[in-house]
């Protein structure tokens, strides 16, 4: 089956396998071009600069040419160590060295800012001048490229990057805490204010693999099958453009194997008797 643009992964290229990835116990088999081969997908967030600029290497975007678009995380580093604050943010300077290394690697289209103005992340205090800075500077350099940001239903409200509209070109929009009461009864009607505030922007549906917002545990079943359906509607309906998994570090996992075979088998479902003209 043909990889399809509009399906992404999210994870971290492995510099050794068996390796570490972010956000992962341990060590994983999985790196981020394999996983987003086994769920065919032709997007991937590329994460491994979000901790470190020295990660921006040809020698990672060399891995990643099979794929139509590659959008590379913009670092923050957590200067007083890992879990004890005093962020640095590096958005600009990661920023204009993806750019630039964009003009020789035309896969890589854009960048992200994970946790963008969450309660408690990075950037909370990150202001829209800041913002308008990276993204003109970025263009400034390749105006294909686009800037993504991330953010969080329930947590954040869906007017909250209205001051800043004209300064990036899409988000990923994730669930922290899955409930029954969120997809069923608030998911439509948050998508739909989403569309109406920022029409010409990409919105891309993320979905956990891992539950990291509840006991740190696998995706419970329960919660990964109501979110499939609820956001494939949304996808059949074009109200969204796309839809992500994260994070591909868990796909080797054995107590994963249920979860990430869900979501393959779903898509693959879905992509294979959804006409396209």
């Amino acid at each position: 089956m043909k990889k399809d643009p509009n399906f992404w992964a999210w994870g971290y290229v492995l510099d050794q396998v068996p390796g570490k990835a972010f956000f992962v116990p341990g060590v994983t088999s999985c790196s981020l071009e394999t996983g987003a081969e086994y769920l065919n997908c032709d997007s991937v967030f590329w994460m491994n600069p979000l901790h470190t600029q020295d990660a921006i290497t040809e020698w990672q975007i060399e891995r990643l040419q099979g794929f139509q678009r590659v959008v590379a995380g913009l670092t923050h580093v957590e200067a007083n160590g890992p879990g004890l604050g005093g962020w640095r943010l590096e958005y600009y300077e990661s920023a204009m060295k993806i750019a630039r290394l964009s003009l020789k690697y035309k896969n890589l289209q854009g960048v992200i800012i994970d946790d963008f103005r969450a309660q408690t992340g990075p950037s909370r205090y990150m202001t829209d001048d800041e913002l308008k800075q990276i993204y003109c500077d970025m263009k400034a350099i390749n105006p294909d490229l686009k800037l993504y940001l991330v953010y969080y239903h329930t947590t954040q409200r869906p007017d909250s990057l209205l001051s800043c509209r004209d300064y990036f070109d899409g988000i990923t929009l994730w669930c922290w805490c899955s409930t029954d009461y969120f997809w069923n009864a608030l998911y439509e009607e948050e998508i739909r204010i989403l569309r109406e505030n920022y029409p010409d922007k990409e919105l891309i549906q993320g979905q956990f693999i891992h539950a990291y917002g509840d006991g740190d545990k696998p995706q419970p079943m329960d919660q990964l099958t109501n979110q499939c359906s609820k956001i494939s509607s949304q996808l059949e309906r074009k109200k969204i453009d796309g839809w992500c998994a994260l994070q591909t570090g868990w796909f080797s996992f054995q107590n994963h194997r249920e979860q990430v075979e869900y979501v393959k088998n779903y898509w693959d479902w879905y992509r294979n008797t959804h006409t396209v003209l």
